[in-house]
């Protein structure tokens, strides 16, 4: 076993390992971020969104194609995904909120990294 194949194989695991874990709790909280009040994904929006025009029309309300179920989970999957690149743009001070979205980036990153190491397992034929 080659060391490159040892630190793929591992890192698969780690990440692996946090990303079921996390599956459960993740899956509830896209959940409660998609179907549930449309404050959670506001606030979402007004921390890490570039442009909010996109989303809000000038007297502050979400645009009615922007308050689909499916685009708002979507959105956060993105955020999430997009975190660790886009926190610069946070405007608050809680850690709460912090908290938040770096369990649910590091949950979506898991499952990134696991299926990349399964992929770099599978073509250094470490994996039949």
């Amino acid at each position: 076993m080659a060391w490159y194949e040892l630190l793929a194989a591992t890192l698969g695991l780690v990440f692996g390992t946090y990303a079921l874990a996390w599956s459960i709790p993740g899956a509830i909280m896209i959940s409660v971020v998609s179907l549930g009040s449309f404050k959670h994904i506001i606030f979402i929006d007004k921390q890490l969104a570039k442009d909010l025009n996109k989303y809000y029309d000038n007297y502050g309300y979400m645009r009615p194609k922007h308050q689909m179920t499916w685009d708002i989970g979507s959105r956060f999957i993105n955020y999430c995904i997009a975190y660790p690149f886009i926190r610069h743009r946070e405007q608050t001070d809680s850690k709460k909120f912090k908290v938040f979205m770096w369990i649910n980036a590091l949950g979506m990153w898991g499952y990134v990294v696991l299926i990349l190491s399964l992929i770099l397992l599978k073509l250094t034929g470490y994996m039949p």
